[in-house]
């Protein structure tokens, strides 16, 4: 085995180590690769989350805009 590819779940540490302790030759947590992807994908709703409004916000702006698309409908017709 040249490497393992996993996301970053503990139990695949703990498969990377039980693989480690039963196959000889097996590099461990040395060839253990956290999928990129994962990672990125974690970095990003991480950094995501640090612009989320709460709820009450969310709808005091949502009823707000409401108001203004009504305002400005009305001028449509």
């Amino acid at each position: 085995i040249l490497s393992v590819t996993a996301d970053n779940t503990s139990n695949n540490d703990t498969m990377t180590a039980k693989l480690e302790a039963l196959v000889a030759h097996f590099g461990g947590e040395s060839i253990q690769t956290h999928c990129f992807l994962h990672v990125v994908n974690l970095i990003a709703k991480s950094f995501i989350k640090e612009f989320d409004l709460p709820d009450k916000e969310v709808k005091e702006v949502l009823s707000s805009t409401e108001e203004d698309m009504r305002e400005l409908a009305t001028d449509i017709e």
